[in-house]
């Protein structure tokens, strides 16, 4: 077994506070090698309490990839719970799949997590179910098992989406053209949520078991949904789909969506204002997950997480309008708040 606390030194060939995304407290690397784990923990910012944020389990082509990936999803973490006024700091966990995940790799993570003792809080994330998360926390106390986050992160996405039709239209979301990228939780229960409003709704996704859970017959499944002719494109899946050269396929008007890191790079997001497209930043709208999986901590009843939810499309109008009135983009107003 290893555990190190990398954050100040070189390892597995990478200086890690030269990394481009290194701007965090810590950054821990775990090793079981007798049950295949290899892991890493990111804490971003621990200000405003223990730093949460979900458990992604997934192949990555080298340690820096994944090593890129943590640093951005924690600090992401921190962002969106600043937006949500959530009182917790921002983290994230990976574990680099080398096969069949295993009860006995859960279970070694959860040592590591234990050895962190409290200063990262996991949760579910791609890879990693709320089977997963329970099964963990038979031997850790660090990780939130009350909730599926997907549902809470869709209601908060639908109502986000709302208002942006609403305010963009000038009307509401009957046969608008929405386009979803991934066919997960929150991919598949957002598309329910707009279909049931009315709107025509079309889903892609690379894993077609995905696809073939979807029964209601006014989402249509299509091969690709990336450049497809649409009022909105909404990224569900993995982040960094937006490049310099991929944004030029895009036949959207707005782009709004709940995958994470969705820009491969921040300057992205001003070529989008260029193309006319408007970008609602991933931070600003898909806190619901966080909102849902805090909310007994909280002490929220059902009422007053709907309206959390709710208060996030809230921002989201207030931000549009601005960006209207001041011919800018919302990303950059989101800079000016140190976001």
């Amino acid at each position: 077994m290893i555990f190190k606390d990398i954050t100040d030194i070189n390892f597995n060939g990478v200086y890690i506070p030269s990394h481009h995304e290194f701007n965090h407290e810590k950054v821990y690397y775990y090793e079981d090698e007798s049950v295949g784990l290899k892991s890493l923990i990111a804490v971003h910012n621990s200000t405003k309490g223990p730093a949460i944020g979900g458990c992604r389990y997934r192949k990555y082509d080298s340690f820096e990839a994944g090593l890129t990936d943590v640093l951005r999803l924690s600090k992401g973490m921190t962002d969106k719970n600043n937006v949500a006024n959530i009182p917790f700091g921002g983290g994230k966990a990976i574990i680099f799949s080398q096969g069949n995940k295993s009860k006995d790799m859960l279970r070694s993570f959860a040592s590591f997590l234990n050895l962190l003792k409290g200063s990262y809080i996991s949760a579910e994330d791609m890879g990693i179910t709320l089977d997963d998360i329970r099964f963990i926390k038979n031997y850790t106390d660090y990780v939130f098992d009350n909730e599926d986050p997907g549902p809470f992160t869709a209601k908060g996405l639908f109502y986000s989406i709302e208002q942006a039709i609403e305010i963009y239209f000038s009307e509401g979301l009957k046969d608008k053209k929405i386009a979803i990228q991934g066919a997960g939780s929150v991919g598949k229960r957002l598309a329910e949520y707009l279909a049931s409003s009315g709107a025509k709704v079309f889903i892609s996704d690379i894993d077609q078991s995905k696809l073939d859970k979807i029964k209601n017959k006014n989402i249509v499944c299509v091969d690709d949904t990336f450049s497809i002719e649409c009022d909105l494109f909404s990224p569900c899946a993995v982040g960094a789909v937006f490049t310099k050269d991929s944004i030029h396929n895009l036949n959207c008007k707005i782009i709004a969506g709940g995958a994470n890191n969705q820009l491969l790079d921040a300057a992205i997001a001003e070529d989008l204002h260029q193309m006319g497209i408007v970008y609602i930043p991933d931070v600003l709208i898909n806190s619901g997950g966080v909102i849902g999986l805090t909310k007994d901590f909280l002490k929220r009843d059902d009422a007053q997480t709907d309206q959390a939810l709710r208060d996030i499309a809230t921002r989201v109008k207030g931000l549009l309008i601005k960006s209207q009135n001041q011919s800018t983009s919302i990303y950059n107003l989101l800079l000016a708040e140190n976001l």
